[in-house]
């Protein structure tokens, strides 16, 4: 004889913060990751953090283009595939 055993619905676990919307996912990672590699290679001389490179156009151009360049690829790379399998 077979015995009737009720299935338990399964708990759909939240998917973590950084992988909810692609904006917290930039906050989290893309964003901080950027800001250390500016500092690093523009910022930081002699030992120091000097800020007046921060004056010059080059340096926010850098930015920029570090940003577009780490957000595309992260996107293709990282976002778009662990985003997938906790939606599903």
């Amino acid at each position: 004889m077979k015995k009737h055993t009720s299935k338990r619905p399964s708990i759909q676990k939240k998917a973590p913060f950084i992988y909810r919307s692609f904006i917290n996912f930039w906050l989290v990672v893309v964003l901080p990751a950027t800001l250390a590699a500016l500092t690093i290679s523009k910022l930081y001389y002699n030992n120091t953090i000097n800020f007046e490179p921060l004056a010059q156009p080059s340096t926010w151009l850098y930015l920029a283009i570090l940003q577009v360049f780490t957000t595309f690829f992260s996107y293709i790379w990282v976002f778009r595939i662990k985003a997938k399998n906790y939606r599903n």
